[in-house]
């Protein structure tokens, strides 16, 4: 059965530690054959971010991922069914890594900071430090084949909602009245397009720039939209 790209990724394996394997277990250049696997499925799945970055989507071929990977087109097919399913795999990838970044960020925030930049800092920084997956993210995902599309608004609906959890810090009220959800979504799209704008026009270095006119913006949303 193929794995599908929507398998959570391995945990990365801790081969600077012992090992203690089950009788007969065998090792491959010091990967366990669990390990050796999750290796592979992390090399193809980068492989494929770089690849479809660069070429975008309909210009980039299996080849061209197994070869970036150092892999083969059994590895890839043990993995993805065709190359729409690692487009998947590597969307997937990068919006998990966006998610829980802004995540941790804001889960470390000091008392003092304000969650709105912390959260916005997050969520360009981490664009800004992986501008392929940052390309996936904001420009080749988009209009791909339904499932990626259906994981694009999953994801941009669990980014609205951390957005409405932040707003609710400074008013729980309005954060739960019935808009709440929209206006978040709204406010991603701020923070969304703002970013794609940038990528678009080559000029997405300057995205860390950006930052404060953007905490500004959603703070005034938020503040404009309190609970009636």
């Amino acid at each position: 059965m193929v794995a599908h790209a929507l398998t959570p990724d391995p945990a990365p394996p801790r081969i600077s530690e012992p090992v203690t394997l089950a009788k007969g277990g065998r090792r491959y250049r010091g990967l366990s054959a669990d390990e050796r696997r999750a290796d592979q499925r992390r090399r193809l799945v980068r492989a494929s971010i770089e690849e479809f970055a660069a070429r975008g989507y309909h210009h980039t071929s299996v080849e061209d991922i197994v070869r970036s990977a150092r892999t083969s087109r059994t590895a890839f097919y043990a993995f993805f069914d065709n190359r729409e399913d690692a487009m998947y795999g590597a969307l997937q990838t990068s919006l998990r890594s966006l998610l829980e970044t802004m995540r941790y960020k804001l889960g470390h925030a000091s008392s003092g900071e304000s969650l709105t930049e912390v959260g916005v800092r997050a969520y360009v920084d981490c664009l800004v430090d992986d501008p392929a997956a940052a390309r996936i993210i904001l420009l080749e995902g988009v209009g791909t084949s339904p499932e990626v599309n259906a994981l694009r608004s999953r994801i941009r609906r669990e980014l609205a909602d951390l957005i409405r959890e932040l707003w609710a810090h400074s008013d729980a009220e309005a954060a739960s009245s019935p808009q709440a959800a929209a206006i978040s979504v709204g406010v991603f799209g701020i923070l969304f397009e703002s970013m794609v704008h940038l990528a678009e026009t080559n000029r997405f270095d300057e995205a860390p720039s950006h930052v404060p006119a953007l905490v500004t913006a959603v703070d005034r949303v938020l503040a404009s939209h309190p609970a009636e």
